[in-house]
C-alpha cells in the first residue's frame, strides 16, 4: 500500500505541475487554484511522507540487499534537484535578473520530465520488455516542455470615459502601495511624480475641478475626472476628494514617498480608494486613441494569483511568492505593446471641449505632424516615452541601466517614472532630484540667439528639442517669455522687457509664447478655460520653427551695447497661484526658471 501511495503522490505532483504548461492551455481560474495546491501538496508530501520513504527504500535495497541501481540513483539526484529548485522558486522567486532563479525555474520545469522518466523506468525494471514504448512517450514529452503558464487573453470590460456608466468597487482597484514590495525604485519615482499627485493632493487641480462644478454643474466634474481621477469615476463618485489628515485637509502635496498612501493601505488595504493616476490606471489600459478626453479602455479584470486579494499578512506573503515563482501572467497583465506608442498618452494629453469639440490641448496632434513622428526611420523617430520617460544626466538623455523589478533582469533603458514634462514646481516640492529631471528636459527644448539690424534688436527662439509646440499642454496657463535688458556703452540701462510687476505678474507688453483663450465675445476666459470659444492669440513655437521677436532701440543709442536675453519659464502665472492660494494658504509661489541666457556685445 505504501508503494502505491508513493507512486500516486509522485504522479499527482507531476500532473499538477504539468497542467500549468501552456501546451495544455488551462483556464486561468483553474491555473490559480492548481498552482498553490501543487506547492502545498508537494511540501506536505515531501516533509511527511517522501523523505521517510526514500530513507527506508535506500536502506533496504542498497545497504541490506546490496542492490545498486543506476536509474535509482539518477532518480534520487533528480528528486533532490526538484526539491531545492522548487524551494528556491517559492521563497526567492524567478524575477528574471537572478541567475539562480532562472536556473531553478528551468531545473524544476525540465527536471520534472526527467524525474518522471526515470521514475517510470525504475519501477518497471521487472518488465523490461515494456520500457521501449515508455521511453518513446517520455521523449515526446521532453521535446515539448514549455514555460509553466496558461495563455493570456486580452480583456477590456471597462471603458472609462466621461460618459462611463459602469461602476466598480474600490477593492477592484489594487492599491499602488502593493506594488512597492517588488518595484521599490519605480514606486519611489512615481510616488513623488505629478501623475501620482494629479487629483486630491494637487491644489491647482482641486480648485479648478471645484470651480468647474460650481459654474457648470456638478456633473461637469466628470470631464476632469476621466484623466485626473479615473478610479473615483469608475466607482460612481461624482467629485474628487481632498487629501485628508484625520478630519483636516492635509498638505499631502509636500509629502514625499507616498507616506499617507502606504499608511492607508496598511490599515485598510484596498477598501480605501486610491485616487489619482495609480499603477493600475496606466498598466491596465488596453486601448487608447486621441479622439477625446480619457479616450481609453481600462480593464480591472486581470489574472490574479491565489490569495492576491487576501487581507491577511500571510496571504499577501504567499501570493507574492506565487507571483515571483512564476511571474509570466503578472508581467503580461501589466505590460502591453500599446504602452510604447504615443497614442497611449494621447487619450489624456489631447483634450477637447466636452460640448463644442474645440481642441483645448493638442499635444499628440502636434507631435503627430512633427519630424519626431517618423516610424520608418528609427534614428529620427521619438515617441512620448523616449523623451518623457528616459533618464537625463548633464542635460542629455542617458538611459538608465538597471532593473524595473527588484532582483529582475538588468535592462539597458529602464523607463523612469518621474514623467518629466513641464511641471517641475509641484514635483519639486517633494523631490528636488525629480524636479531637476524636468528642468533638464525643458532646457533641451530651445535655442536662443540675438542680433542687431539697423537699430532693431532681434531675439530668436528656436524649438529644437520639443516634439510638440513650445510650450504645449495647458499652454494658456504656462508662461514662457523673453526677459531682455540692454545697456549702452556707459553701462546705462536703456531698454528692458519681460520684468515682473510688484504683484508678481509679468509686465504688459512682454513677449510671451502662449495661447490666450477667449469666449464668444472675444474676451479672455481667465480661469474658466472651458469657456473657450475663440482663440485670441497663439504665439507658441511649432516643432523645428524659429520665432524672432524684434525690439526697436532709440535712435540716440550709444553703441556698442550689452544685451542680456533670457528665456524664462513659470509653470503657473502669478494670478492663477493667487487664486489657488485663497483655498490653500500654505502654497508657495512657483519659481521662475531661467532656461537659456545669451549675453552679447553688439555694435
Amino acid at each position: 500500500m505504501r508503494r502505491f501511495l508513493v507512486k500516486f503522490f509522485i504522479f499527482l505532483m507531476f500532473v499538477s505541475g504539468v497542467v500549468q504548461l501552456k501546451l495544455f492551455d488551462v483556464s486561468w481560474e483553474i491555473f490559480r487554484v492548481v498552482q498553490p495546491l501543487h506547492i502545498a501538496f508537494s511540501l506536505l508530501v515531501m516533509l511527511f511522507f517522501m523523505s521517510s520513504f526514500i530513507y527506508k527504500h535506500i536502506r533496504r535495497y542498497y545497504f541490506v540487499k546490496k542492490t545498486n541501481s543506476v536509474d535509482g540513483w539518477i532518480l534520487l539526484v533528480s528528486f533532490v534537484f526538484m526539491v531545492f529548485s522548487g524551494l528556491y522558486l517559492l521563497f526567492i522567486g524567478n524575477r528574471g535578473g537572478d541567475t539562480l532563479g532562472v536556473l531553478s525555474f528551468n531545473i524544476h520545469l525540465f527536471g520534472s520530465f526527467v524525474l518522471m522518466l526515470f521514475f517510470l523506468w525504475h519501477i518497471t525494471a521487472p518488465m523490461k520488455q515494456n520500457r521501449e514504448p515508455l521511453a518513446l512517450v517520455a521523449a515526446l514529452f521532453l521535446l515539448y516542455p514549455s514555460i509553466s503558464q496558461s495563455k493570456i487573453t486580452e480583456l477590456s470590460n471597462l471603458e472609462i470615459t466621461k460618459n462611463s456608466a459602469k461602476s466598480y468597487h474600490s477593492e477592484d482597484w489594487t492599491n499602488s502601495a502593493k506594488c512597492k514590495s517588488c518595484h521599490s525604485e519605480i514606486f519611489e519615482q512615481w510616488s513623488n511624480s505629478n501623475h501620482k499627485h494629479i487629483a486630491g493632493s494637487n491644489p491647482y487641480y482641486m480648485v479648478m475641478e471645484t470651480l468647474a462644478g460650481e459654474v457648470e454643474g456638478e456633473e461637469f466634474r466628470k470631464w476632469c475626472m476621466g484623466c485626473h481621477n479615473p478610479s473615483a469615476l469608475s466607482v460612481g463618485l461624482g467629485k474628487s476628494t481632498h487629501a485628508m489628515d484625520g478630519n483636516f485637509v492635509s498638505n499631502e502635496h509636500f509629502e514625499k514617498g507616498a507616506k499617507t498612501l502606504l499608511k492607508d493601505f496598511k490599515e485598510q488595504g484596498n477598501f480605501r480608494l486610491e485616487e489619482g493616476v495609480s499603477c493600475i490606471t496606466c498598466h491596465q489600459i488596453t486601448d487608447a486613441n486621441s479622439s477625446g478626453n480619457a479616450s481609453y479602455k481600462l480593464s480591472l479584470d486581470r489574472k490574479k494569483y491565489a490569495f492576491e486579494d487576501s487581507k491577511s499578512a500571510l496571504g499577501n506573503w504567499f501570493s507574492e511568492k506565487l507571483i515571483n515563482s512564476n511571474p509570466t501572467a503578472h508581467k503580461e497583465s501589466y505590460s502591453k505593446e500599446i504602452y510604447k506608442e504615443s497614442r497611449y498618452c494621447a487619450s489624456c494629453h489631447d483634450e477637447s471641449h466636452p460640448q463644442n469639440g474645440i481642441k483645448i490641448v493638442s499635444t499628440f496632434q502636434e507631435w503627430e505632424k512633427s519630424p519626431f513622428n517618423n516610424p520608418n526611420d528609427k534614428t529620427k523617430h521619438k515617441s512620448c516615452i523616449d523623451c518623457h520617460m528616459t533618464n537625463l544626466k548633464d542635460g542629455k538623455f542617458a538611459p538608465l541601466r538597471g532593473t524595473s523589478t527588484d532582483g529582475g533582469a538588468t535592462k539597458e533603458d529602464v523607463k523612469v517614472h518621474y514623467f518629466a514634462g513641464s511641471n517641475h514646481f509641484l514635483s519639486g516640492l517633494r523631490d528636488k532630484a525629480q524636479e531637476e529631471q524636468t528642468l533638464q528636459l525643458l532646457r533641451t527644448s530651445a535655442k536662443l540667439d540675438v542680433a542687431l539690424k539697423d537699430g532693431v534688436l532681434e531675439v530668436g527662439v528656436e524649438n529644437v528639442g520639443a516634439g510638440h509646440h513650445l510650450p504645449t499642454g495647458v499652454a494658456d496657463f504656462r508662461e514662457l517669455w523673453l526677459d531682455i535688458e540692454v545697456k549702452d556703452r556707459e553701462d546705462k540701462l536703456i531698454f528692458s522687457s519681460g520684468k515682473l510687476k510688484s504683484d508678481g505678474n509679468i509686465e504688459d507688453g512682454s513677449r510671451l509664447f502662449q495661447k490666450v483663450f477667449g469666449d464668444e465675445n472675444h474676451k479672455p476666459v481667465g480661469l474658466l478655460f472651458w469657456k473657450y470659444k475663440t482663440l485670441l492669440s497663439d504665439t507658441r513655437i511649432p516643432v523645428g520653427e524659429r520665432r524672432v521677436e524684434k525690439f526697436t532701440l532709440d535712435k540716440g543709442t550709444k553703441y556698442p551695447i550689452q544685451v542680456s536675453a533670457k528665456l524664462n519659464f513659470r509653470i503657473y502665472p502669478q494670478w492663477v497661484t493667487d487664486a489657488v492660494r485663497k483655498v490653500f494658504p500654505v502654497l508657495s509661489d512657483p519659481n521662475i526658471v531661467e532656461l537659456l541666457r545669451v549675453e552679447k556685445e553688439l555694435k
